[in-house]
C-alpha cells in the first residue's frame, strides 16, 4: 500500500473529502508500513473513529486491530489496538481481548487498556466475573478501575456475584480482602436494607457462614479499611451471626479465635461477656489481649470485678502490657457507664496488693470525677512511694482545687522524697491549669485559693536553695505561667543557683512574668 505523508489527524478531518474508504486505506497504510510509532498510534485511533461511520470499514479495521493486539511486539501499539477494539464496540473483539488477559506475562498498561475495551464492548455476567477476578491485581490502577466499574452495577447483581465468588477457595487472601471492601462499599450505600432491599439481606444471610469464614481468616487489625468493611457487613447480620460468632470463641485456631473476639467487641455483643472473661486466661496472649479490648468496647460493668482480680496478682509486673490493657479497659467501661457505682474500685484501694492499688488510682485519675478526691487524698498518707505518686498524679488529672493544701504540705514536709515533691508540684500545675479560666472569669473563691497557694509556692522557692534541682525546675515552670509580681523576688534568688539549668529557667521565668505584667498594666 502506498505511503502517504498526510498527517493522520488531517486524514480524519478530511475524510468526507477523501471518502471514508480512501481515508481508511491511507490510515491502514500508515499503520502497516510507517516507521514512526507516533503516526501509527494516531492512525489506529483515527481509523477506529472513522469505523463508526461504516460497517464495511469496521469489519476490516477489526481484523487490523486484532492482529496488532495479538502479534505486535510493541507495548504502545498493543495498548492502542486494545483501545481501538473498545471504540468500535464489535463483540468479536471480546475474544482477542480476553485472550490477551490470559497471557502469563502481560504488560500492566496493555492489561488496563484491554479491560477498559471490554467494558466498552459489553459488561454482562461473564465480563463482571472477569473484573471480579482482577480485584487482586498487583497494579493499583487496574484494581481501582475494576472496582469503580463493579460499583456501577446494581446492588443485587454485584452483591450476588461477590458473595458467590467468596466460595472459591483458590482466591488469594488479598483478593478476599478487596472483595469484602467492595461488598461493604456497595452495602453502605443502601439505606434501610431490611426494608428497601430484603433480597440482598436474604442472600447475605444465606452466605453468612462463608462470610464469617472469610472475614475471620483475613481480618487484620492494622487494616482499618478492612476492619470497617467487615463491621459494615456483619452489623447487618448481627442477630443472625451472633451464635456463630460465639462458637468461634471456643475454637483452637489462633487467628480465627482472635478475629472473632475482635468482631464481637466491634459489634458490642453483650452475650459474649462470659466467654470473653473465660478467654482472659487463653494460652495465646493475643487472644487474651483481644478479649480485654472487646470487653472494653462492649462496656458491660459486670466484667470489672474479674478484670480487677487479674490486677490483684503480685507478679503482674512480669506482664506489663497485660496490666496496661486491663487498666485501659476498666477505664473505658466506666466511661461508657456514667451512672455506675465506683464501690468496686474504692474497695481495691484497701487491698494489700500494691499493684492493684496503684492501678486503681490511675484509673480514678483517668475517669476524673470530683468524687474521687477524698479517696485519693487518704492515700497520700500511705507509706508506699508508688501509691503516693499515683494518687498525686490522679489528683492533678482530676484538677479539683480541694487537695491543694494537702499537696503543699507534701512539699513543705522535710521528709518527703524529692520525686514526690516534684510530682506534687506538677499536679498543682495541672490543677491551676484546670481552674485558671475561672480566675479570668472573676470567680472570687477560686482566685483567693489560687493566690494563696501561689504565695506558698513562692515562699518555698525562695527557701529551696538546697532542694533537688528538678523540684526547683517544676516550681519555676509553674510560676513562669501563673506567677505574679510577688514571684519575682524568689525567682531572682534562683538566678544565682548552683545549677546552670535552674539559673537559665529562672531568668526566662522572670522575663515572661515582666512581659505579662507590662501587658496587664497597658
Amino acid at each position: 500500500m502506498e505511503k502517504t505523508k498526510i498527517h493522520p489527524r488531517e486524514i480524519y478531518q478530511r475524510s468526507a473529502e477523501f471518502g471514508l474508504l480512501s481515508s481508511a486505506n491511507m490510515l491502514i497504510g500508515i499503520i502497516e508500513s510507517d516507521n514512526d510509532n507516533k503516526r501509527r498510534l494516531e492512525s489506529i485511533k483515527y481509523l477506529a473513529l472513522i469505523s463508526d461511520n461504516s460497517t464495511e470499514i469496521k469489519e476490516g479495521s477489526f481484523a487490523i486491530f486484532e492482529n496488532l493486539l495479538v502479534s505486535s511486539n510493541e507495548v504502545v501499539i498493543k495498548s492502542e489496538a486494545a483501545k481501538a477494539l473498545g471504540r468500535i464496540k464489535n463483540e468479536k473483539g471480546l475474544k482477542p481481548l480476553k485472550w490477551i488477559l490470559e497471557q502469563n506475562q502481560i504488560n500492566d498498561q496493555i492489561k488496563l487498556s484491554a479491560l477498559k475495551a471490554i467494558k466498552e464492548i459489553r459488561f454482562h455476567e461473564p465480563e463482571v466475573e472477569l473484573f471480579i477476578h482482577e480485584l487482586d491485581d498487583s497494579f493499583k490502577p487496574i484494581r481501582d478501575f475494576v472496582s469503580v466499574q463493579l460499583l456501577g452495577l446494581s446492588p443485587n447483581k454485584l452483591v450476588d456475584l461477590l458473595l458467590d465468588s467468596l466460595k472459591n477457595r483458590n482466591l488469594s487472601n488479598f483478593h478476599k480482602m478487596e472483595s469484602i471492601k467492595l461488598l461493604a462499599n456497595k452495602l453502605s450505600g443502601i439505606n434501610n436494607i431490611r426494608k428497601e432491599k430484603p433480597a440482598i439481606l436474604t442472600n447475605l444471610i444465606f452466605y453468612k457462614k462463608a462470610l464469617l469464614d472469610v472475614i475471620t481468616h483475613i481480618l487484620r487489625k492494622e487494616d482499618t479499611e478492612l476492619m470497617n468493611s467487615a463491621f459494615t457487613i456483619l452489623k447487618l447480620l448481627e442477630k443472625e451471626i451472633e451464635t456463630d460468632l460465639l462458637k468461634l470463641l471456643l475454637v483452637d485456631d489462633l487467628i480465627i479465635k482472635k478475629n472473632a473476639t475482635v468482631l464481637i467487641g466491634k459489634l458490642k455483643l453483650k452475650n459474649a461477656v462470659d466467654l470473653l472473661l473465660m478467654n482472659l486466661e487463653d494460652i495465646y496472649d493475643e487472644v487474651s489481649i483481644a478479649s480485654i479490648e472487646s470487653l472494653s468496647e462492649i462496656g458491660d460493668i459486670s466484667a470489672v470485678p474479674e478484670l480487677l482480680d487479674i490486677l490483684d496478682i503480685e507478679d503482674l509486673s512480669t506482664d506489663l502490657d497485660m496490666k496496661l490493657y486491663i487498666v485501659d479497659a476498666i477505664k473505658k467501661i466506666y466511661l461508657s457507664n456514667k451512672d455506675a457505682s465506683y464501690d468496686c474500685l474504692y474497695s481495691c484501694l484497701n487491698r494489700q496488693n500494691i499493684s492493684i492499688r496503684e492501678s486503681v488510682t490511675f484509673i480514678l485519675g483517668e475517669i476524673g470525677n470530683d468524687e474521687f478526691v477524698s479517696h485519693l487524698v487518704d492515700l497520700l498518707n500511705v507509706e508506699n512511694i508508688d501509691i503516693q505518686k499515683s494518687s498525686i498524679i490522679a489528683l492533678g488529672k482530676i484538677g479539683n482545687v480541694a487537695p491543694l493544701d494537702n499537696l503543699i504540705k507534701i512539699l513543705e514536709n522535710r521528709d518527703s522524697y524529692w520525686l514526690i515533691k516534684k510530682v506534687s508540684i506538677d499536679a498543682i500545675f495541672n490543677i491551676f491549669q484546670n481552674n485558671w479560666h475561672r480566675v479570668q472569669d472573676d470567680v472570687k473563691d477560686i482566685r483567693r485559693i489560687l493566690d494563696k497557694n501561689i504565695a506558698k509556692l513562692v515562699d518555698y522557692l525562695g527557701k529551696s536553695g538546697e532542694e533537688n534541682y528538678k523540684v526547683k525546675l517544676s516550681l519555676i515552670r509553674l510560676l513562669k505561667t501563673y506567677g505574679n509580681d510577688h514571684s519575682l523576688s524568689a525567682l531572682i534568688k534562683r538566678v544565682n543557683d548552683f545549677h546552670r539549668i535552674v539559673r537559665i529557667r529562672a531568668s526566662d521565668a522572670i522575663k515572661r512574668i515582666q512581659e505579662r505584667l507590662e501587658l496587664e498594666n497597658n
